[in-house]
């Protein structure tokens, strides 16, 4: 039976969270097709005293591992070459790894087999989406005040501070001879200059992000889609590799994290869940309208990026590197068009 005609006989049923589960028998004859190079590859990388690797007899192989042993490989290397095959005929744009079970196994008989899949969902982002921009305005951020430029040099006071002969700590005065110790500073008055510009800049960042955040959340709250567990946990593998990394910058393993904050990691997966669905969502939406605005990732900018990065990490995957950098750029743009400050006729 051909790889076409099985698959028609394959049950469908639709699972929630965009997945798919199909389940059938394959007969027992299309398997026995690959029992002669499932046991060659059994017997390959099988040890046996007397022999060298790889020259151990078929014959012995089979009496080693036993008749189903050698069935279950089959099915394995049938299920390699039929489900690129089987998702073709279905017509469905599958993402990651199915989850195929072996639900019935014995010689001489059909094989069950039930395969899950997950499907790329279908995004639907709301119609009014670029008017979210003019509905949601930019806060005018305040100025900096003279408290505010008056803590951050106490502060930068104390960071320089310096232990006397008698113990006691010694903070330099505020005058020309400190600020040129803090940088390309020509005095005082142009240190202080500078911190204001900068902690108003800083003051009108944080009101941009705000207004981003708004933004993102009201898309997020029109759009509808099945966000895939598969695309939660790949979050989840994310947001658990920056704690990592976080922990590890502080001199703890991760082990000894969870052991003072007192939870397990699959605790901790479940606190951070609903932030991951979030996170995944919003790379969904994103995708769709990117792919609407036909927005594209400068390769100009992907290529010195990729030279920054592969210079930090020369051991990372190229093409890995490059698919994350052009994810980011694309997402960055997309949301300038969300905000309003980026026409896509401009990206065409």
């Amino acid at each position: 039976m051909s790889f076409t005609e099985l698959a028609k006989q394959f049950a469908k049923k639709e699972l929630p969270e965009s997945e798919i589960e199909f389940s059938g028998e394959v007969p027992a004859a299309d398997i026995a097709a690959y029992q002669d190079t499932a046991l060659a590859h059994i017997a390959e990388h099988l040890e046996l005293p007397g022999f060298r690797p790889g020259k151990v007899p078929k014959d012995m192989a089979l009496k080693k591992v036993g008749e189903l042993a050698v069935l279950e490989e089959a099915v394995e290397l049938f299920v390699k070459d039929f489900y690129p095959e089987f998702i073709l005929s279905q017509k469905i744009e599958a993402v990651g790894r199915p989850d195929i079970r072996i639900t019935k196994l014995a010689p001489g008989n059909p094989v069950a087999l039930t395969m899950r899949v997950t499907l790329y969902p279908e995004v639907v982002v709301p119609k009014d989406w670029k008017k979210l921009a003019d509905k949601t305005p930019l806060e005018a951020a305040a100025p900096a005040t003279d408290e505010e430029v008056a803590k951050t040099l106490e502060d930068l006071q104390k960071s320089r501070a310096k232990k006397g002969a008698d113990g006691k700590e010694v903070v330099p005065e505020l005058n020309d001879e400190f600020a040129k110790s803090i940088g390309a500073f020509d005095s005082l008055e142009h240190l202080t200059e500078q911190l204001k510009k900068g902690i108003g800049e800083e003051k009108a960042r944080s009101a941009r992000d705000a207004r981003r955040g708004k933004l993102i959340d009201a898309l997020l709250e029109g759009t509808k889609v099945a966000v895939p567990r598969l695309f939660i946990e790949s979050e989840l593998e994310k947001i658990l590799a920056q704690m990592r990394e976080d922990v590890q910058r502080f001199g703890m393993t991760f082990d000894d994290y969870l052991k003072q904050s007192g939870k397990t990691e699959e605790a901790i997966r479940n606190d951070f869940r609903e932030q991951a669905k979030k996170r995944a969502k919003l790379q969904l939406t994103l995708n769709k309208l990117a792919a609407d605005e036909k927005v594209e990732a400068d390769q100009t900018a992907v290529a010195a990026e990729m030279k920054h990065a592969l210079e930090h990490f020369p051991d990372a995957n190229p093409e890995l590197v490059k698919v994350h950098i052009e994810t980011v750029l694309r997402n960055e743009l997309t949301l300038k068009i969300l905000e309003g400050e980026v026409k896509n006729e401009t990206l065409k």
